[in-house]
């Protein structure tokens, strides 16, 4: 590495080759604390404490050379230094604070114990090193550079509390003391006044599942097309800007308006997703990461064709196309040029086992070039144990510590279809569910046309949990360059939307994979990811609640609650008033929200309908042996429209192609162009008949 030690500022994140001398522990406040004595590239000996919560050290070998990233520089501390300032919780006189003090209070009581009167180095829990064997190839990958780690405005020598201007000034002077943006772990800062990033619900980040199978002639599945996913593929008029301290700032606006098919009178809350997060300061945390790739039977089918037809019989493949386990390796090979040196990779396999291919270690540490290459030669085959393949990836991650800065995270690559272990959605659904509870969360990533959009929404609508279909290989690579560390740091968990009065009730929650879980009263959302934005508008940035009224008034308490992810909690409450009869919209964000909405509500309900004639249907042989396929293995079914809902799709056209007008979003026109397929499907269906 070319970083030296001698120009580094206290706060610096420096990475350095260095020969290792010596090592001693201690205990400190009860936490073991190690002392490092190194030798850089200079000649310097250099002293390195490495924190509790630091990678463990295996032993080290004296006189062999370490790589070592992401080390905090640090200046000890000056304990005489005093201010006219008083602690607002225990009254003692407050100091200036220190870089030291961000770390572990071990370490600053270690410092002093070893005796420690220079600058010196800090191998933290974003810290790593790794040994540099003679004649090894060198990773060449630069290093991002980090922001500056920022000492604490002031630090309480009697009770340990950090306290910033801001805290500081609002103890000394109230409530109207001038605010100042306020800095969060991670580099998480709420600066209100420059760009913000939006915030999206977790679940499906798009409907190419839905789209591909009616282009290729095939009726999706109803989960496909959710409207969280539908929504990501837009962006977001929200709001007016509000006065707030936190990170999520939600904006609300209501609605009320006929729909355009049955003619009934809706009413409609729009929850506007944004941040006060800047843009310039967003980053992602550092990852472990453990990928996870389906490697079963079914992967070797057409990318663009089903494992099994409509009588339930495995397909013959097509040497011609591109094979769904073709698109995954090369889609995990540019997920990986997306990590950092200080990340780590893992990376499972799994068909009727899991298989540990690649232990989890540091990305510098890794030659990343061969990792690619046995990527690329992997083969498919076997049945599909999800289970296996998800508790081989937990147990890499399980002895880490999840926190605002580390992001312990297991992306799955495979058709959702298993048939082997634990298959049903409740049982999946669970063992995601405790992993997230640990602070594990899961993106799925859906291979192939049949790929189940019924299981991958039951399951992504876990806390920290996302998902997302891939089109083809080259399309996905392209947005992982847009949005894969927004993909990867989820923002605000367990936000809650209660309605706070007697009024009204909650029909139905469109735009969150857990809006099933809403009461009369209650809206859940389990997790919101950062989002682009364009022109002020966020990606994905809303969510609808469709109103029930009860006794007709116009006004509506709410309350909301949520925590960020530095563990922070809020509760904000605020009244919209709902107007008594249709008319002009608040903002277009609602109005383009109402509308698709509307318009996947429509398309779910045909696509409902058109499977479970495919499942009820006579005239058909559908005999299938004992465990020849399992219930997420799903068969082709035809596309077929009835005249019945042609129609209906003749006017949902007209009105879509009205409000993509009134809110100036020629995006909506892909939506035209699919309700045009179907509709020529119809006329085609009764020529044929006609015959």
């Amino acid at each position: 590495m070319d970083d030296t030690f001698t120009d580094t500022r206290p706060g610096d994140r420096l990475g350095l080759d260095a020969e290792f001398i010596t090592i001693r522990t201690i205990g400190c406040d009860g936490a073991p604390v190690s002392r490092l004595l190194v030798t850089d590239q200079t000649g310097d000996q250099l002293t390195v404490l490495a924190t509790p919560d630091s990678h463990s050290l295996w032993p080290l070998k004296t006189g062999a050379t370490y790589a070592f990233s992401r080390l905090l520089v640090a200046d000890l501390v000056d304990t005489s230094a005093s201010t006219p300032h008083s602690c607002p919780q225990c009254g003692d006189q407050l100091r200036p604070g220190w870089v030291l003090d961000t770390a572990d209070s071990a370490v600053v009581s270690a410092a002093d114990a070893f005796g420690i009167d220079e600058r010196f180095l800090i191998l933290d829990s974003t810290s790593s090193l790794a040994r540099l064997s003679a004649g090894a190839r060198t990773d060449d990958w630069v290093p991002i550079h980090d922001e500056p780690v920022t000492a604490p405005d002031y630090v309480c020598p009697s009770c340990g509390r950090h306290i910033d201007e801001f805290e500081l000034r609002h103890a000394e002077h109230g409530a109207d003391a001038e605010m100042h943006a306020d800095a969060s772990p991670g580099g998480l800062n709420c600066i209100s006044n420059s760009e913000t990033v939006g915030l999206a619900t977790g679940g499906a980040k798009d409907v190419t599942n839905f789209r591909e199978n009616v282009v290729n002639g095939y009726t999706p599945e109803p989960d496909a097309i959710s409207d969280e996913g539908l929504f990501y593929d837009y962006y977001f008029e929200t709001g007016e800007r509000t006065a707030t301290e936190s990170l999520f700032a939600p904006r609300y606006a209501a609605a009320v308006t006929e729909h355009p098919i049955s003619g009934e009178t809706e009413q409609y809350l729009s929850v506007g997703l944004d941040s006060t997060l800047s843009v310039d300061e967003f980053e992602r945390p550092r990852l472990d990461l453990v990928a996870v790739l389906d490697v079963s039977g079914s992967m070797s089918s057409q990318f663009d064709e089903y494992y099994y037809d409509e009588q339930g019989h495995q397909c013959e493949a097509d040497t011609g196309g591109q094979t769904k386990i073709d698109a995954a390796t090369q889609s995990l090979c540019a997920l990986t040029e997306q990590l950092h040196v200080e990340d780590r990779l893992g990376v499972v396999l799994y068909n009727h086992r899991a298989h540990v291919a690649k232990p989890i270690r540091d990305v510098g540490a890794t030659d990343m070039p061969a990792i690619r290459q046995h990527i690329r030669e992997i083969a498919a085959g076997g049945s599909t144990n999800m289970e296996d393949g998800f508790a081989a990836a937990v147990d890499m991650l399980a002895d880490g510590t999840s926190s605002s800065d580390v992001e312990r995270r297991v992306i799955f690559m495979t058709d959702m279809m298993p048939n082997t272990g634990e298959t049903g959605a409740s049982g999946l659904t669970d063992l995601f569910a405790d992993a997230a509870a640990d602070g594990i969360h899961t993106t799925f990533i859906g291979m192939g046309l049949d790929a189940n959009a019924e299981l991958a929404d039951a399951v992504s609508g876990i806390r920290g949990a996302n998902h997302y279909f891939i089109h083809s290989a080259d399309e996905f690579e392209q947005r992982l360059g847009k949005e894969f560390d927004y993909m990867v740091t989820p923002l605000v968990y367990d936000l809650e939307l209660a309605l706070d009065a007697d009024g009204y009730e909650i029909e139905a929650v469109h735009g969150s994979p857990s809006g099933d879980a809403a009461s009369d009263q209650l809206m859940y959302v389990g997790t919101l990811f950062p989002s682009a934005k364009q022109d002020g508008e966020a990606r994905g940035g809303v969510l609808l609640v469709r109103l029930a009224p009860t006794d007709g008034e116009g006004s509506l308490a709410l309350q909301a609650s949520w925590t960020d992810r530095n563990g922070g909690e809020h509760t904000e409450r605020t009244s919209v008033s709902l107007p008594d009869e249709p008319g002009p919209f608040t903002h277009n964000g609602v109005r383009k929200a109402v509308a698709l909405a509307r318009y996947a509500r429509e398309l779910r309900a045909w696509a409902s309908d058109v499977h479970d004639g495919a499942a009820t249907g006579t005239g058909v042989d559908d005999w299938l042996l004992p465990d020849q396929r399992g219930e997420h293995e799903r068969e082709s079914v035809p596309l077929v429209v009835s005249d019945q809902y042609a129609h209906r799709f003749a006017t949902l056209r007209s009105y879509l192609a009205d409000e993509m007008e009134a809110v100036n979003d020629e995006s909506m026109s892909q939506e035209l162009s699919l309700l045009n397929t179907l509709w020529r499907s119809n006329v085609q269906q009764e020529a044929e008949i006609s015959k």
